[in-house]
């Protein structure tokens, strides 16, 4: 699958005063496409027939059997990480069999894509936002188990930063489930799959390996897709356009408008493209920042998902007493942009701690879709700020263990 990331690479939006609605800057993503091209396709069905068809697979097979359809878990999991949110939705099972061009998600909307080769896409793309390659690298999100079930197959090996949209194999586990369905969970990062075996049961939210960006991909993500018991191609989700009973358990919205991080920076991110600088280097600088000195400049970001021209976000920065140093709003109609709904944004504002700020924990705080988020940050000389650092940077050392990744210990 390939992820594609529209206007990730795009220019940064004009600027007008820091506290107006407008953003000092911005930056919009599409989400993710995938190409998973009939020949690899095919191999990845003869793998698992094969398996399949084994002694072992057969009497664990032979074991587990439901007597209906098994429900749907969510089937991704923060291991760490600071944000009230981590992903984006970009793409579902497009149902329109014409192509290229012709699509036709399950609600009846373009919420998916096909390709000039022939490809419908066939599952749900789970990307990660909003600094996609850091946080794959951080191993901060991972894949699990969406159900109870089997593990028939895997992959692993192949790089997290092909770039490509060719015939490329990914890195993924296949799973069996007790009612004969199976999922995939593709793209997953190299040498982070589970280390349990084929023929061994996982449980529903068990560790399955790391989100990724292996095979025909361009950014981290999830490709999620169901299989029914004689091997066609599910969409999960029930609509208008698709009379498939719901799988999901709770069911997932269509569009799941909230706001995935607020965070401070000592100056503009660094966004990166798939391509943009070697293997190793290609992922973003955040400049991130949890202290500001008085007197000093600092960016303001957020980032939602699913963000709707006419949903208004009000943020404010609170002083240690609760009081506000500024208030603004946003709104996408705010902006030169022209759909009613982007998969991803990011928008930052750039404010001034006065001299005089006093010193202590203040908040950046948002309230968007009926709900309140708030960050807490440190304003203080540089000695404080140097000494608050050191604070957190032993307080995360600390957070991360092998427990946080059940089945990869070695991690």
């Amino acid at each position: 699958m390939m992820l594609r990331l529209l206007g990730l690479a795009a220019a940064v939006l004009a600027a007008t005063a820091a506290s107006a609605q407008r953003a000092d800057s911005g930056r919009i993503s599409g989400g993710a496409d995938d190409d998973l091209p009939p020949a690899q396709r095919l191999r990845i069905q003869q793998q698992l027939a094969a398996a399949l068809g084994s002694p072992e697979l057969r009497r664990a097979v032979a074991a587990r059997k439901a007597a209906g359809a098994v429900p749907l878990q969510w089937p991704l999991r923060a291991l760490h990480g600071e944000g009230f949110g981590y992903h984006g939705i970009s793409n579902y099972v497009d149902h329109d069999p014409a192509f290229p061009g012709r699509v036709l998600d399950y609600a009846c909307g373009a919420r998916t894509y096909d390709n000039a080769q022939g490809y419908n896409h066939a599952g749900t793309d789970y990307f990660l936002w909003p600094f996609p390659w850091l946080t794959m690298d951080d191993g901060a999100i991972a894949a699990v188990a969406a159900a109870p079930g089997i593990i028939v197959g895997h992959n692993d090996g192949h790089p997290d930063r092909s770039c490509a949209m060719s015939d490329l194999p990914w890195n993924a586990v296949y799973l069996r489930h007790d009612d004969g369905s199976m999922t995939w969970y593709g793209h997953l990062r190299r040498g982070s799959l589970t280390t349990k075996q084929i023929g061994d049961t996982v449980e529903a939210g068990e560790y399955l390996g790391l989100v990724g960006s292996s095979g025909s991909s361009t950014a981290p993500h999830l490709h999620f897709e169901l299989h029914d018991a004689t091997g066609r191609v599910v969409d999960p989700r029930h609509g208008n356009c698709n009379a498939e009973p719901e799988h999901w358990s709770p069911p997932q919205a269509y569009e799941d408008p909230a706001i995935n991080t607020l965070s401070l920076h000592t100056q503009e991110p660094e966004w990166v493209g798939c391509g943009d600088g070697s293997e190793g280097a290609m992922q973003e600088r955040t400049y991130a920042t949890d202290a500001i000195v008085p007197g000093t400049t600092f960016h303001a970001l957020a980032s939602f998902r699913d963000q709707r021209r006419g949903d208004v976000a009000t943020f404010a920065l609170q002083r240690p007493d609760g009081s506000e140093f500024a208030h603004w709003q946003h709104d996408l109609a705010d902006e030169d942009l022209p759909r009613e709904v982007y998969a991803a944004t990011v928008w930052t504002w750039i404010h001034t701690m006065p001299v005089d700020a006093p010193h202590g924990d203040w908040h950046f705080v948002a309230d968007f879709h009926g709900r309140r988020y708030t960050r807490a940050f440190f304003v203080g000389s540089e000695t404080e700020v140097r000494a608050a650092a050191v604070m957190r940077e032993r307080a995360a050392v600390q957070a991360l263990t092998p427990a946080q990744h059940p089945g990869r210990g070695d991690l």
